[in-house]
């Protein structure tokens, strides 16, 4: 017996080749390139600088890649004597707790200037253009925050005098160059204006930068206006968002008395890998306890499970906690205000992004011209697979066919249409036809990217076969829910289909599996000998190992030439959700509930029905000569009353009884019979037995649901019955 060909997340294990080849590193975290512009004109008041200052410390402390680089730049103008800028934090990485701290001390330091109320846009762009030049990784971000308009009236170096309004035309005409040029750079504008504000000059810095997006269904840089420094905050994280291509929530506010306490509630989405809790304090006398959703409080620094935090900004207005895996779900914040402290509100966000890698397949992975191709992708974070919908609305997932002078879009979906086997399961698949005159090569780019994740690009060089193929595989399985037991199999079948006129080997092989994944196929079962000729269908079982990840396992089945393995003739992407397995105690417990309650039902159907005397028909004789019937009535009941009487002078007759002194009452008890006469006697009855209930008058019970004990033949045929008298035998 060969070994198991083992696909896990550390390795994928091919025993067609030698030796082991690893899977890709873990996905990380594109790193960004950030430059907060923080408008500092004397026209800002006091509370409004305060409100700016926590904003700047929202954008340095809720930045998640240790490699990127924040800069915080104050400006307003000149006026003949001070520099229009004021650069309070250089670019700094946010790789260390230092490093963020650093920022969060540093933002402190912008103020409202006491000289002039000037407001140098071109200055200030001049600046953060310094900063993100040249070949940099990651986006390129400019974040602009400002209460008033272009006004370098004052400055003599935009002319030595303003004659017809000549500097600000001279700046407004920088700007446009400078504009020009941070759309070369790929460098993105996000203007944020509070008070009285010119929209257009916003929305020229937003539509004149690069308009560069996240993905397919993220917006491009655009200019907004709120009413008051007080909304500032909210906007800077939405502008924030959509550039950083990160997820954030809505700030949670939170009244906290002087001296008291309060919890705020934020969630963490499945798919974030990295990411920030960020509490507005207001003031740095208040201290803040974080909660994961399992109920335990989290160290500021160090590892708990598979997380790691580093706190930043304790002893400022604005802290915040990075998280590297942070356990997804509900999260609480508790907040503790001093004595002395006035009440405020609490304001707590959550700024993430998930570390993602796709995956994508080519079926078939050699095509022909004129044929249909079926194109897969998904994503996997560094610690799952992603199957969500919910989790997945703001991502995007693209696909293209390029060739020699065409290039054709492929419309991806999940919803069980056009290329999709099952929907709902983070594949998204699409098909596209080759076009006839294509040649030589082709290529299928796949593109994941949206709001929340950091995208990636996968493309695949598919070489065209010319003539029909030789060689070439299918798969299919029976469960069609692919859900399985931790230690469970699925089973599937592999079509080979061989027309070289050679016998052959293909092999079957588990790779490119999610992280936690752990699944192998049965040795004798992944080398398939295949005829020379026709079509042969092999069996073979995709075992689950007892350690997997319990929920959605990914991973792509592959279908190789066993003697050129880097020949692919098919290729899928699975994902299978896996359940833990009830225990064997749990499994007796379950069925022996089961087993009781289905007895107790049983028993209760059994004893209302044994008292049921629906079905039951009392027959009257004289003699043997029958004289008539009365069925119990059809709902139920536990009595069948009946009055024996006369139509006609000596012609007896069968009715029903609401009760009284003269009536018969039928029963059932214990599974037996019973009558009790308008005399008090009881009587035990057998069903096809004759009682008599006078000299010549005798009743007999029938059961219609039951099998009767005695065959229903004419009295005058049938046996003698034995008559047992009714104790005060009359008619009334």
């Amino acid at each position: 017996m060969r070994l198991s060909v083992l696909a896990s997340t550390a390795a994928t294990l091919l025993l067609s080749s030698p030796g082991v080849a690893l899977q890709e590193p873990e996905p990380v975290i594109q790193p960004a390139n950030i430059v907060v512009l923080v408008d500092e004109s004397s026209s800002i008041s006091a509370q409004d600088m305060d409100r700016e200052r926590e904003a700047a410390a929202l954008i340095a402390l809720g930045e998640f890649a240790p490699s990127s680089t924040i800069a915080v730049v104050g400006f307003g103008s000149d006026n003949g004597g001070q520099s229009p800028v004021d650069v309070v934090c250089p670019p700094s990485t946010v790789a260390t707790a230092q490093d963020r701290q650093r920022l969060s001390d540093c933002t402190r330091n912008l103020k409202s200037r006491t000289e002039g109320d000037g407001t140098d846009h071109a200055a200030a762009l001049q600046q953060a253009l310094s900063y993100l030049k040249g070949d940099k990784q990651g986006p390129k971000l400019v974040f602009l925050l400002t209460d008033g308009k272009l006004d370098v009236t004052d400055s003599p170096r935009y002319g030595p005098d303003n004659i017809g309004d000549q500097r600000n035309r001279t700046a407004h005409d920088l700007i446009g160059t400078l504009l020009q040029e941070a759309n070369k750079e790929k460098i993105q504008a996000w203007p944020l204006g509070f008070g009285d504000v010119d929209q257009a000059q916003l929305d020229r810095f937003a539509k004149g930068s690069f308009q560069g997006q996240c993905g397919a269904k993220s917006p491009t840089p655009t200019a907004t206006k709120v009413n008051s420094s007080a909304d500032v905050a909210q906007a800077l994280i939405k502008a924030f968002q959509a550039g950083r291509c990160a997820g954030a929530s809505d700030i949670q506010r939170t009244p906290v008395s002087s001296g008291g306490t309060a919890e705020a509630k934020v969630r963490i989405p499945v798919i974030a890998t990295d990411g920030s809790i960020l509490v507005t304090k207001h003031d740095s006398r208040i201290t803040v306890s974080y909660v994961d959703p399992e109920g335990n409080t989290v160290p500021k620094s160090g590892t708990q499970g598979g997380s790691t935090f580093q706190v930043s900004g304790e002893n400022g207005t604005v802290e915040g906690l990075r998280i590297v895996n942070p356990l997804p779900g509900e999260w609480t914040v508790k907040i503790a205000s001093a004595p002395g402290v006035p009440a405020l509100d609490v304001s707590t966000v959550v700024m993430y992004q998930g570390a993602i890698r796709s995956s994508m397949t080519v079926n078939p992975p050699a095509p022909q011209p004129g044929q249909e191709v079926t194109v897969t992708l998904s994503l996997q974070t560094r610690s799952r697979s992603i199957t969500d919908p919910n989790e997945l609305r703001d991502v995007a997932f693209t696909a293209d066919l390029a060739g020699d002078g065409f290039t054709t879009a492929i419309p991806l979906n999940d919803d069980a249409q056009n290329g999709d086997s099952r929907g709902r399961d983070g594949v998204y698949s699409g098909k596209v036809v080759v076009p006839d005159q294509a040649k030589g090569k082709v290529k299928f780019t796949g593109t994941v990217a949206g709001i929340g994740i950091s995208s990636d690009t996968r493309t695949v060089d598919a070489a065209l076969v010319s003539g029909p193929r030789q060689f070439f595989a299918d798969a299919g399985f029976e469960q069609k829910d692919w859900e399985v037991d931790a230690g469970g199999t699925i089973k599937g079948k592999v079509t080979v289909t061989n027309s070289s006129g050679r016998a052959r080997k293909a092999r079957i092989v588990v790779t490119d599996t999610s992280p936690g994944t752990v699944v192998s196929i049965p040795g004798e079962q992944t080398v398939l000998d295949v005829p020379p000729t026709g079509t042969t269908t092999f069996d073979f079982g995709l075992a689950f190992s007892k350690n997997t990840a319990l929920g959605a396992n990914a991973l792509t089945l592959r279908v190789v030439d066993d003697e050129k393995p880097d020949d692919v003739i098919y290729e899928w992407r699975i994902t299978a959700t896996v359940k833990k397995p009830l225990p064997w105690m749990e499994i007796a417990i379950a069925v022996g509930v089961a087993i009781a309650v289905t007895t107790a039902v049983v028993y209760a159907v059994q004893w209302r029905r044994r008292r049921d005397v629906r079905g039951l028909v009392v027959r009257l004789y004289d003699g043997y000569r029958p004289c008539g019937d009365l069925a119990a009535p059809e709902e139920r009941a536990s009595v069948l009353r009946f009055h024996l009487g006369e139509v006609h002078t000596g012609l007896a007759q069968l009715s029903h009884s609401a009760g009284g002194e003269d009536s018969y009452e039928l029963s059932r008890v214990g599974g037996q019979l019973q009558l009790r006469t308008p005399y008090g006697d009881t009587l035990p009855l057998q069903l096809g037995e004759r009682v008599t209930v006078s000299e010549n008058l005798a009743i007999e019970v029938q059961d219609e649901l039951a099998p009767v004990d005695f065959p229903d033949q004419d009295p005058l045929t049938a046996p003698h019955h034995e008559e047992r008298p009714s104790s005060g035998s009359h008619l009334l």
